[in-house]
């Protein structure tokens, strides 16, 4: 009797044993496993390819007809400008409050385009004057037409206007090209 507890104590020694190699090589493979998708998905194993700039993207025609950042771009490229292309959020995001109709609230961030370091200093040294301007036009307008792609796209516009007028009252001589909503919540 003692004999078969030993043998089932061995048996029962060797099966844990076989048990724990297992799950130990289990665990290492579903480490691999992950290490590899977070490498795949950080893009780790991807090629490094040619950004895409403003002026490649512009130069192919991309933009809707009728856009003034077209003939401004045609303007930078006659007078030789070849500058980078830089981009200035305005921040904190813009809230309006409607009074009436289905729409109550309205948030918008934005993102400025410009070729000069002039413009983004004279955009944050007058940043006032600019939110001040900003928040009067989103008051101003109608919640409804900016449902549409249209509404905002003519919202965009006149922004951009505001800004460049605010900028040319202060004698600032380059000016925003385009006006970009990166988060537009309407509730």
């Amino acid at each position: 009797m003692a004999e078969e507890e030993q043998e089932e104590s061995v048996e029962e020694a060797g099966s844990s044993k076989k048990k724990l190699i297992i799950m130990v090589a289990g665990g290492v493979v579903l480490l691999a496993i992950l290490a590899g998708a977070g490498l795949y998905f950080t893009g780790f194993f991807e090629e490094e390819k040619a950004p895409v700039t403003a002026e490649s993207s512009s130069s192919e025609g991309t933009l809707p007809e009728g856009s003034d950042s077209a003939e401004e771009g045609a303007e930078a490229e006659e007078s030789g400008d070849a500058a980078e292309t830089l981009y200035q959020a305005l921040t904190p995001p813009f809230m309006v409050n409607f009074p009436d109709g289905n729409i109550k609230v309205i948030k918008v961030a934005m993102s400025l385009m410009v070729k000069d370091e002039k413009v983004i200093s004279a955009v944050k040294k007058h940043d006032p004057v600019i939110r001040n301007n900003i928040l009067m036009l989103l008051s101003s307008q109608n919640p409804e037409m900016l449902k549409t792609a249209e509404g905002k796209t003519q919202l965009q516009a006149v922004v951009k206007a505001e800004i460049n007028k605010v900028l040319a009252e202060r004698k600032v001589s380059s000016k925003v090209l385009e006006v970009f909503f990166t988060d537009l919540v309407m509730q």
